[in-house]
């Protein structure tokens, strides 16, 4: 059996000084592009599962009707707000572990008042002007 040659126009021929140092450049920015490319793309996985973890956490830190604000099924919660003195209820709204009690106070002035029913204690005072 013969052996097949190619022809010399299809072998290949070195590349010329100055097409080398073209290619060379090309190279190492393509190595550089995927470089960064890559760094980013792991930024974001990272800023990802950091954010999903910290909902995670958030969730369970927050309380809920079911353990930390109301006692367990038969029992009474108990909470005492102190208002001041002349203060008088005209409206209570509840969101949460939050009360809202709004009305007058003595001198007649608009106030509102926030409690809060997980940390025992009046957490705002607020004074609504006209």
């Amino acid at each position: 059996m013969s052996k097949m040659e190619t022809p010399p126009e299809l072998e290949e021929q070195p590349l010329d000084p100055e097409v080398e140092k073209v290619r060379r450049k090309m190279v190492r920015l393509l190595a550089v592009s995927i470089g960064i490319m890559f760094i980013g793309v792991m930024a974001v996985l990272v800023a990802i599962v950091y954010r999903i973890s910290e909902t995670d956490e958030a969730e369970v830190a927050m309380p809920s009707s079911g353990d930390t604000i109301f006692p367990a099924e038969g029992a009474v919660a108990t909470a005492e707000a102190t208002l001041p003195d002349g203060f008088t209820v005209s409206t209570v709204s509840l969101d949460g572990s939050r009360i809202l009690f709004f009305g007058t106070s003595g001198e007649g002035a608009s106030m509102a008042y926030v409690f809060d029913i997980v940390e025992d204690r009046i957490v705002a005072e607020i004074s609504i002007g006209q």
